[in-house]
């Protein structure tokens, strides 16, 4: 005959389980905290103030064109990095003025590329081009070939020319000296109140062929 108290038994299934729970998470709260002293103690895991991630820096490298304006009796060349600073100067104004004449920076909406695109809107101050600039001559010829030379070999930079109708005269000797020379160029005819259109798409370098 079995005298065992069913409640007795059951109580003592209770405390049975209920041990061997308090076993279980002590065991696991032992190996969590032995875990976490070995890790800690590697240098690799101390924590560290800086940036996880860093994102890297743009390579720098010079534009595929040089600029000039061709005026009468004048060649000037375009001084884009006076441009660049000015916008750096004041980002959140879209306009601005340098030595040459006014700019117009036409924000562009984000596209979901690696790319920066941009447009932007030049006009020339042609007075003070007149005034800034010597009058040209054989010598700035010569020079300016040489400076040519040496930037298509360097940075495969190629130069552009900007005519004004006053300075058609004075373009056309320059034109039959580059052509000799065998440089690569390109030159356009522009009206003197028309702005200097500039700017770079995701199509330049997907749809379009080199240009040279």
């Amino acid at each position: 005959m079995d005298s065992e108290n069913p409640a007795q038994g059951a109580f003592l299934d209770i405390a049975t389980n209920l041990l061997a729970i308090i076993l279980i998470v002590t065991l696991f709260s032992l190996v969590a905290a032995r875990r976490d002293t070995q890790t800690s103690s590697h240098p690799a895991a101390r924590p560290t103030s800086a940036e996880r991630f860093v994102e890297p820096q743009r390579d720098l490298f010079p534009p595929f064109s040089r600029f000039y304006f061709v005026l009468a009796g004048r060649v000037a060349r375009w001084d884009q990095e006076a441009v660049v600073a000015a916008l750096s100067a004041a980002p959140d104004a879209n306009s601005g003025t340098t030595a040459q004449g006014r700019y117009e920076w036409l924000p562009e909406p984000l596209v979901t590329r690696d790319l920066d695109t941009f447009q932007i809107r030049f006009w020339l101050d042609a007075q003070a081009i007149l005034t800034q600039e010597p009058p040209w001559s054989e010598i700035a010829t010569d020079r300016l070939l040489a400076d040519l030379r040496a930037a298509f070999a360097t940075t495969r930079t190629a130069p552009v020319f900007i005519v004004h109708p006053a300075g058609m005269e004075t373009f056309v000797p320059l034109y039959e000296r580059l052509q000799a020379a065998g440089l690569r160029f390109r030159w356009f005819a522009q009206r003197p109140d028309e702005p200097l259109l500039l700017g770079r798409h995701p199509a330049q370098f997907t749809d379009h062929a080199i240009y040279w």
